[in-house]
């Protein structure tokens, strides 16, 4: 699996202000499959704010059988203020066979400066306006900033090397089962062009994610149209600590 689970979204920044408040601390773990036939991976994405920045992980591993003869260790990592308003920093390890790779991209909101390194290598300088979100944080800015559900709404976005506005166009509402349980969702596709991020689709394929109707906004399922078929993440389990009040799931 050449890229490892994880959404790419985008929203639309109407209000200063957030639309729904940001947990101290979230945990999401994942099952991914592919054509919903075979179990190929696990991933995890772990959110927390602290009183000066956010930080974001990101985690994929292949699951047997098929780790014996194609094993991937993915790793994302961002950083944002806590009002998630821009990214600051952003890291791709990629560990998968025969192949190695590690990005890094740095973000000055203030002047609007965009490095992008490349095993250790500077690859690119520019200056892009605020604001502007890297392929992690992009997911909790959506869920987070993005006021109304029924909307579409596009942002700057970056992969280090490519900036290009991705739109997030809603599609219905729908009820899905997966193994942490049933949630009512709201159903959006994404839309790119060239941006290469967490994963990458076929030329021509969609992606779509499923996002809980709740106060949390959890992506429940997401669907990628790969050349060989259609990768599938669902919802295992999920934590969520927020102020006083936790809210747990977990596959059993």
């Amino acid at each position: 699996m050449r890229r490892a689970f994880v959404i790419t979204l985008t929203l639309l920044l109407s209000s200063p202000l957030l639309a729904l408040e940001v947990p101290q601390r979230e945990t999401l773990t994942y099952r991914i499959s592919w054509n919903k036939l075979i179990g190929i991976a696990k991933a995890s994405i772990t959110m927390e704010r602290g009183k000066e920045i956010l930080t974001i992980e990101m985690k994929a591993k292949t699951v047997a059988p098929i780790d014996s003869f194609f094993s991937v260790r993915d790793y994302f990592f961002s950083s944002t203020p806590p009002d998630i308003s821009s990214f600051l920093h952003y890291e791709k390890r990629l560990k998968e066979v025969g192949y190695h790779r590690h990005d890094e991209v740095t973000y000055n909101p203030s002047t609007g400066k965009l490095i992008y390194r490349k095993n250790g290598k500077l690859k690119s300088q520019k200056t892009v306006p605020p604001p502007l979100y890297d392929p992690c944080s992009i997911l909790y800015a959506f869920r987070f900033r993005c006021p109304r559900e029924s909307a579409s709404c596009s942002l700057p976005s970056t992969d280090g090397k490519r900036v290009e506005k991705i739109q997030v166009i809603p599609l219905k509402e729908e009820r899905v089962k997966v193994p942490a349980g049933t949630f009512d969702t709201f159903k959006v596709e994404p839309r790119w062009k060239k941006m290469k991020g967490v994963f990458r689709k076929k030329k021509g394929g969609h992606v779509y994610v499923w996002f809980t109707k709740d106060q949390h906004r959890i992506p429940a399922k997401v669907e990628v149209d790969i050349f060989l078929g259609k990768v599938v993440g669902e919802l295992t389990g999920y934590e969520i600590k927020q102020a006083e009040v936790k809210a747990k799931a977990e596959k059993k």
